[in-house]
């Protein structure tokens, strides 16, 4: 793993020299907005005071049953203690207010919260995944955002900074993944000075993925029929990828919602029915058919209510999906009632999982997901393409993933996700082990290129897993109880925790071992020349510009 990059020596003063960064010098504390102890417990403070209310109002009619006030000295005395309540919660949030501060320097970012409960927080720059934005319905009616930093050892090491203005954010998470990408060295780029902005759209860094696209559509059949520009100096600091349209937000959400729903009905009622059945076999006077018909009724009603929540809830999160390319990473952004704006610099996808639900197969819609350190097994943040088009994952893939360094590369990702054929390049379940696999047997199979292990698996919901070979951590190769009655064996690749499946089963016990060796010495080798902590570091677009070399050599010669 490269060490974090640190500026050398002073240089010799001149006269033409830029500024020396402000980030070499130590930073001081900075506080969040004022009103964000309020944001983050609102709620609590409603609830607060309505049960101070209802208490005061029964005391205070009581105590004017005793003493004989008038309705304008018991109004006065409910006002005070509206008054007093909403003095002490100030107080208790300025407080709150007062010991939540942080600050980021070239090497960390450090959070101080707490009064009673004191919390200290310190996030390493070089184990940084990825920076969400986040923002609230009810953060967004005063203008406010979150921010989420996420490490590279889990979600439960995310940093929240809670809550500072939305051009505030912005700006944070510029100047964070400014001092993460190793780029302190160059001025022109360094968003704490006055010239930033304009210098950083002038002077466009060259990150690692930024000519993938122009790859991909190169042998291009079935995908994009504009030609994107490989020069890097066209090539602008933020280019939009693509917008998902509204409609297809809405169908997708009706699928998912109708499926949702008729699984969670027919579950519930069958089940449910199943056992009035059982109650009442022996008594036909029972009422058992009236009983279960109304169960039936309600379980409906359920899966309707199920489906329409779950549409919703596709709907708020993937509303105005728009994915972005900048000098920062992958930037995904979407949301209705609270927005998402999730910032993945390069390198830091693990593995990445194209999937085709059954019923997104009538439109040709496929959806992705990748494993990224921070995010872990069920943030939302892992689905990097919610609903699109093949031309769609192919534009994503050009961002999220390595050159495969085989020449028509589109044609092998469609091939392995629409079609099967003995000579597609994966392998598949021996015929002796298809009664574990009697549907999926045919298309459960892996194969690699010189950057990638591909694993193929499913059926009637289609999928496909590719991994970087530098992102491989561990493998394994082993028989469970089915692989020695069928004489296969089975493999598992260790990733960080994510939704994409990593692992085989029921394969040939010779090309498993094979491609465990194999592995092996590509992922040792890979992993030397592709450790991207720093992507924007002079060392590690060197070892880049070596990979790639590398890979197009290998590409050549297969």
């Amino acid at each position: 793993m490269s060490q974090p990059h640190h500026p050398g020596p002073e240089p010799t003063p001149d006269a033409n020299a830029a500024p020396e960064s402000a980030h070499a010098a130590e930073q001081p504390w900075r506080r969040v907005h004022p009103i964000s102890p309020f944001i983050r417990s609102w709620s609590a403070l409603l609830i607060f005071v309505y049960l101070i209310m209802s208490f005061s109002v029964r005391e205070l009619q009581s105590f004017i049953e005793a003493v004989n006030l008038s309705v304008g000295q018991s109004l006065l005395i409910l006002l005070g203690l509206v008054i007093g309540i909403l003095v002490v919660a100030a107080g208790l949030y300025a407080i709150a207010w007062r010991f939540y501060q942080f600050r980021i320097t070239t090497e960390a970012v450090e959070l101080h919260a707490g009064v009673i409960f004191r919390q200290r927080r310190y996030m390493r720059l070089d184990r940084l995944q990825a920076v969400d934005i986040v923002r609230p319905f009810f953060a967004r009616i005063f203008g406010l955002s979150k921010l989420s930093l996420h490490a590279a050892d889990g979600g439960e090491t995310t940093l929240t900074l809670e809550y500072v203005r939305e051009s505030d954010a912005e700006r944070l998470r510029h100047e964070i993944l400014y001092l993460a990408s190793g780029a302190q060295g160059d001025p022109a780029l360094d968003p704490t000075t006055d010239d930033a902005p304009h210098a950083a759209i002038a002077q466009v860094p060259h990150y690692p993925y930024d000519g993938y696209l122009a790859q991909y559509v190169q042998h291009n059949p079935h995908g994009l029929n504009e030609e994107v520009p490989a020069d890097h100096t066209t090539r602008q600091s933020s280019r939009e990828l693509l917008t998902i349209p509204f409609g297809r937000v809405i169908g997708a959400a009706l699928l998912t919602g109708l499926s949702t729903g008729v699984f969670t009905a027919l579950t519930g009622g069958v089940t449910t029915g199943f056992f009035i059945w059982l109650g009442a076999r022996g008594d036909a006077d029972s009422g058992a058919i009236p009983v279960s018909l109304l169960m039936l009724l309600i379980f409906a009603g359920i899966g309707l209510f199920t489906a329409l929540i779950t549409a919703f809830g596709q709907v708020n999160a993937n509303f105005n999906f728009t994915a972005k390319t900048a000098d920062s990473g992958v930037r995904l952004t979407s949301g209705m009632l609270s927005t998402t704006s999730h910032t993945i610099p390069p390198g830091r996808i693990q593995a990445i999982q194209i999937t085709q639900p059954l019923l997104y197969r009538i439109f040709g819609w496929y959806r992705i997901q990748v494993t990224v350190a921070g995010y872990g097994l069920t943030d939302p943040s892992t689905t990097v393409l919610p609903v699109g088009t093949f031309d769609d994952v192919i534009i994503m893939l050009s961002v999220l993933a390595p050159d495969p360094g085989v020449e028509h590369a589109n044609d092998l990702l469609y091939t392995a996700l629409k079609h099967t054929s003995d000579d597609d390049g994966f392998t598949k379940v021996p015929g002796r082990a298809r009664m574990w696999q009697p549907v999926a047997g045919r298309r459960h199979g892996y194969r690699t290129t010189p950057t990638l292990l591909l694993i193929r698996f499913g059926r009637l919901r289609r999928n496909l897993a590719m991994i970087p070979h530098e992102r491989i951590q561990q493998s394994a190769v082993h028989q469970t109880l089915f692989d020695k009655l069928s004489g296969t064996a089975s493999a598992r690749f260790v990733t960080p925790p994510g939704p994409v499946r990593v692992h085989l089963s029921n394969q040939e016990p010779a090309g498993l071992v094979q491609l465990f060796f194999e592995e092996a010495e590509i992922a040792a080798h890979a992993r030397r020349i592709s450790d991207k902590n720093q992507w924007m570091a002079e060392e590690e677009l060197e070892n880049f510009e070596k990979a790639a070399e590398k890979a197009l050599a290998a590409g050549e010669t297969a």
